[in-house]
């Protein structure tokens, strides 16, 4: 059996394991613009004119503060912005992602140094320093067997943030080029 499994979800017509944040800011709007015309994917609500500057602005926080973290702890990125994938998958991620493709990674296949994570939505910023909290994979390792098993702790993240998601930031695209 193998171990912990990496989601990602992405609508049929969608190129995969690509991220808006490594375009040149007039290119990702102006493909913001086109995604949000695409109403297959009810995530796409962020691509709005008006909320993808905001989006745009946060996000590029975000991954500068994820950045910076992940090679304070000794990570090693190939990419300034990583790939998002959740932790065994989420609940909600069907009502955003009804009809979609899901690729799959298994965790024992990624190199420590490539890969972080965080206990909710990285972008997401609020007062709760364990949403804010990045860790790495030895870290969640210790997580899952201190809690019993994956699911054990996902379990206890949705107790702690009132939904069970674990996300995982890929900063190395070797593991999903085909």
């Amino acid at each position: 059996m193998r171990g912990i499994c990496l989601l990602n979800h992405r609508p049929h017509s969608y190129t995969p394991f690509k991220s808006i944040m490594r375009l040149p800011r007039e290119e990702a709007f102006a493909l913001a613009a086109k995604l949000y015309e695409d109403k297959t994917c009810t995530a796409n609500i962020r691509f709005g004119a008006d909320e993808f500057a905001n989006y745009y602005e946060t996000r590029l926080k975000a991954e500068e503060r994820l950045y910076n973290k992940f090679t304070s702890l000794g990570g090693k990125p190939e990419e300034n912005h990583p790939l998002y994938f959740y932790v065994h998958g989420w609940d909600l991620s069907k009502k955003f992602w009804a009809d979609c493709v899901t690729e799959k990674l298994e965790l024992d296949d990624i190199d420590a140094c490539d890969i972080s994570f965080t206990f909710g939505d990285s972008h997401v910023e609020n007062d709760n320093p364990e949403n804010n909290r990045l860790f790495m994979k030895d870290e969640l390792m210790e997580l899952v067997a201190e809690h019993g098993g994956i699911e054990a702790l996902i379990a206890h993240v949705k107790g702690q943030l009132g939904y069970g998601m674990i996300e995982a930031q890929l900063w190395n695209d070797a593991y999903v080029v085909r």
